[in-house]
């Protein structure tokens, strides 16, 4: 077995890696990925020991395994890139999503594209200012829909499997998608898992 993040043998992540801070978690192992799987990374990420339940670290983590995702299925990246993505993403507040009548999971898929597009406010932008906008307005139609507590994972899950879909329909991608449904592994952990009624949930 290696490491997921450094990749040299040992545990699932190795004592260095595992204490590792959110956004430096995030980067080395997205820098270190060759997978073209949005959900895969962030699953893998998330299961980091530290990696909170909820907050602000999942802001970062959409943006950085989509652009990381879009350069692995052959898009032309410089690795800064995906240092932009952690970068924007993480400077979305935790709270965001409840207190500015936005959600912060479909702003970091809209960063994705932006990152990916280089979007400037220059008029010769505006076609992939339009592209970064309508995805995060898709994500945004998809979070509203939602019911009961807030969670996070829950976003991720949902706004991932959207902008897969997104990213292969719109900008000609071959992200790959989990072969079947997702299963999430943090019910006990979450204090405010919404239970059966959620579609991840594992009953």
């Amino acid at each position: 077995m290696n490491c997921i993040v450094c990749h040299l043998p040992g545990e699932t992540f190795c004592p260095d890696c595992s204490g590792l801070e959110y956004p430096e978690l995030i980067r080395r192992y997205c820098h270190g990925s060759s997978s073209n799987n949005p959900l895969q990374m962030a699953a893998e990420i998330m299961s980091h020991p530290d990696f909170p339940v909820a907050g602000q670290a999942h802001h970062p983590l959409i943006a950085a395994v989509l652009v990381t995702a879009y350069r692995n299925a052959g898009g032309e990246l410089p690795p800064e890139k995906i240092d932009a993505a952690v970068q924007r993403g993480n400077s979305i507040p935790g709270g965001f999503c409840a207190g500015f009548g936005a959600d912060a999971a479909a702003i970091a898929c809209g960063i994705a594209v932006s990152v990916i597009k280089g979007n400037t406010i220059a008029a010769e932008h505006a076609p992939g200012r339009a592209l970064a906008h309508a995805l995060t307005g898709e994500g945004m139609f998809a979070v509203a829909n939602n019911t009961g507590n807030r969670c996070c994972k829950r976003s991720v899950y949902r706004l991932l499997e959207l902008a897969t879909n997104y990213f292969n329909r719109v900008l000609g991608t071959t992200l790959e998608a989990l072969p079947g449904p997702v299963v999430c592994p943090f019910v006990d952990r979450n204090k405010l898992c919404n239970g059966p009624a959620c579609k991840y949930h594992p009953a």
